[in-house]
């Protein structure tokens, strides 16, 4: 396989004891910064920033960033010698249910009346072959433009409601021309060798002009694959705060910061 899933315990040799605090710290920040929902509003989804994202893996491994947009990595480690991409991704908490998707690679300049014609003309092997040497070609960049690094990783964020998984992954680079198609539609192809089919599913879409990812979240935590952050006693606040003055809206912040706070991250009188 191209993407292996790491073991909790690869996983928790990045997001130590102390990392793991950090991230209860961030996603409190997440959560409290949602707007408040009026009465008998039905609860809205906590929405994080990719970019936020790449930060909490800046702070919580001690990375540097490296740039934004279309790069293949989000942040690398020169000291232990690896660079990974953050990602994030919502799931509906359904035992059977696919999370939504993430871009693997994506060909905007020449794709499409190239693809489209492959498509056309059922060249779906070709249309395989073609993207695994752009993937690949994305992959072996970061080794080109960084010489000290030897892995790559991605990360994923997992968000199923108020709770939230963390996930990690090993792209072995080596393995990218082993993919093959699986089955295919009209608009797209499902391919083999990317990822156990336990874990996820990748395909490629003539409309999208991108490869994609999505996981199986109920097999990764049922396999003991995630740090999970359970923040399912967390009801969001509702209330009208139309017309409050400003001492109002002091205390009613800070009468949630310091509830949330607890609930979340951690009373500090017990640590």
């Amino acid at each position: 396989m191209i993407i292996k899933p790491l073991t909790k315990s690869e996983l928790e040799d990045f997001f130590t004891k102390d990392a793991i605090n950090l991230l209860k710290y961030f996603l409190f920040k997440a959560i409290f910064s949602q707007p408040e929902l009026m009465k008998d509003q039905d609860i809205l989804p906590v929405h994080v920033p990719k970019e936020h994202i790449e930060q909490w893996l800046v702070q919580c491994l001690g990375a540097d960033p490296v740039g934004s947009g279309s790069y293949p990595v989000d942040i690398v480690d020169k000291v232990k010698k690896y660079g990974a991409d953050a990602k994030m991704l919502s799931w509906g908490g359904k035992k059977n249910g696919v999370s939504g998707e993430t871009s693997l690679a994506q060909k905007f300049k020449d794709a499409g009346n190239d693809l489209d014609e492959a498509f056309k003309n059922k060249k779906f092997s070709a249309i395989v072959k073609d993207w695994s040497k752009l993937y690949k070609n994305k992959i072996d960049k970061v080794f080109e433009d960084f010489t000290e690094i030897k892995k790559i990783y991605y990360f994923f964020v997992i968000r199923e409601n108020n709770n939230f998984h963390i996930c990690g992954m090993h792209v072995n680079e080596k393995n990218i021309k082993s993919m093959k198609v699986d089955r295919h539609s009209d608009s797209s192809i499902w391919i083999k060798n990317v990822i156990n089919s336990r874990y996820g599913c990748s395909k490629i879409y003539k409309a999208k002009k991108r490869m994609e990812l999505r996981l199986y979240p109920h097999n990764w935590i049922e396999d003991n694959l995630v740090i999970s952050f359970d923040n399912s006693q967390i009801n969001m606040v509702a209330k009208n705060l139309h017309g409050m003055n400003t001492g109002k809206l002091y205390e009613h912040a800070k009468e949630n910061f310091l509830k949330q706070f607890k609930l979340i991250v951690g009373d500090p009188k017990k640590h």
